[in-house]
């Protein structure tokens, strides 16, 4: 059946940043196409809860805490996960960060700090999967990018840059680790997560209901799916490809003064 190449039964997926959001949403996604789990974060009772909740969906689940800036600590992750499961056939790179601030008040440590959390974590993690995925000729690295990555990303220079960054270390990537391992990226647009939520407030929601033509915010659930095409076998053809997944929105500019609630 056509469907069953969407499955993904049998196979060992690693999702960083799972334990909430976009990291959490796709885990779950994965976890009832049939794959079992590692969910990495640096929150131990996040991602615990999350391979709580993806045992309650009969699969096998491994919560190892992980701080995806640190490259000892991702060579312990993926260790682990194949010393545990046996195998790794999918890498979600979805743990990011940002900063705060205009061009002009951003220091130089913020954002150096900012790029390794967001894009050099993007690379220590794809080449210490990949590592495992050539042996087994076989793997697929999804890279979580943003909307901003193509767009001015204001109030978060370092953000933009480094996913920027993300879409560019896939292609390279892909064509590196091409035929046996697959790479692409998805750009969400604004999706509705515990972050955004602190975030859309005020007139900034509106700006973002207003300039998206589906009318609403995207759902974890929304990016999980988008993954598992690219994780399952029915994206096979499928590598150093960019992946917006963001309602249809263009470009909606922002101001601070947005973000502060209504009276």
């Amino acid at each position: 059946m056509i469907l069953d190449r969407f499955s993904l039964k049998g196979k060992v997926a690693i999702v960083t940043g799972a334990g909430r959001g976009i990291g959490k949403g796709v885990a779950l996604v994965f976890a009832e196409a049939g794959a079992d789990l590692v969910c990495a974060a640096r929150t131990v009772s996040e991602i615990e809860f999350t391979a709580a909740e993806i045992r309650k969906l009969g699969r096998k689940a491994l919560a190892i805490p992980c701080d995806v800036r640190e490259s000892q600590q991702v060579e312990s992750m993926v260790n682990k996960a194949l010393k545990k499961l046996g195998r790794i056939d999918i890498l979600v790179n979805n743990a990011a960060g940002g900063s705060y601030a205009g061009s002009m008040e951003m220091s130089e440590a913020v954002f150096e700090a900012d790029l390794r959390h967001d894009l050099t974590s993007v690379f220590m993690c794809s080449k210490a999967a990949a590592k495992v995925m050539l042996e087994q000729k076989a793997g697929s690295i999804i890279n979580i990018s943003s909307g901003y990555s193509q767009l001015p990303s204001l109030g978060m220079p370092a953000y933009g840059a480094a996913k920027a960054g993300i879409n560019s270390l896939t292609r390279t990537m892909a064509w590196e680790l091409a035929p046996y391992v697959r790479v692409n990226a998805i750009l969400p647009g604004c999706i509705c997560t515990e972050g955004a939520a602190m975030m859309m407030v005020g007139k900034a929601h509106d700006k973002i209901i207003d300039g998206t033509p589906m009318k609403r915010m995207g759902t974890p659930e929304d990016i999980g799916l988008a993954a598992l095409y690219l994780a399952s076998s029915a994206s096979d053809f499928v590598t150093g490809r960019l992946f917006q997944i963001d309602g249809g929105i263009e470009f909606v500019p922002l101001s601070i003064e947005d973000f502060v609630p209504q009276q």
